[in-house]
């Protein structure tokens, strides 16, 4: 990136999908739009980011593809259903990015590589340094530092419920910069730090 697109670029915030905006279901995959149930805060959440005027982006690893679990197809039907069931809340998404690969095939935008979000900077001339990752797992942690993105959110919504897992140095060896009980109390967390930090 030159320095006069660095200087342009524009913060913004990045979700984690299952877990974050709809309800993870442990070891299993949301296959069809008829399984995708938002969290009770997720458009709430949203619609907060929103208005913080920052594009949303949600970066998700989705191996039930690889694993054929479902198709491609099935994937982009439930990403069509999140947009929707956002958008009638009142909420938008910019644009999704998955990985629909397995973790054996060492491809470089399953998290926790930064291939997605570095892919997503490239995209839309994003300040990675400047943005935010709101995600529930040690592999959205990793991904975000490997990024370079500069602050990292634990929502208790999905894999992790316990604040307590944050202690444990080999999941995150880097404590996330806040802890959210919920999608919105992590967008009141970035709203304060956007307004002391424009």
């Amino acid at each position: 990136m030159s320095d006069a697109a660095a200087a342009a670029a524009r913060r913004a915030v990045f979700l984690d999908r299952d877990g974050v905006l709809n309800v993870y279901l442990p070891g299993d995959y949301v296959k069809r739009p008829d399984e995708l149930r938002l969290l009770p805060d997720a458009a709430a959440g949203v619609r907060a980011l929103n208005a913080l005027d920052m594009p949303i982006f949600v970066i998700s690893n989705q191996q039930g593809v690889a694993k054929g679990r479902m198709s491609r197809d099935d994937l982009n039907r439930v990403d069509a259903a999140l947009y929707e069931a956002l958008h009638a809340a009142g909420g938008r998404i910019e644009k999704s990015y998955y990985c629909p690969h397995g973790s054996a095939e060492n491809c470089a935008c399953r998290k926790p590589k930064a291939g997605l979000l570095l892919q997503a900077a490239e995209e839309n001339g994003l300040d990675l340094a400047r943005s935010f990752f709101v995600g529930d797992t040690e592999t959205d942690a990793q991904a975000a530092r490997a990024a370079g993105v500069g602050r990292f959110v634990l929502a208790l919504t999905g894999k992790h419920p316990d604040e307590a897992v944050v202690r444990d140095p080999a999941l995150f060896p880097t404590p996330p910069d806040f802890v959210a009980a919920n999608l919105s109390a992590a967008a009141d967390w970035i709203t304060a730090q956007v307004i002391n930090s424009p």
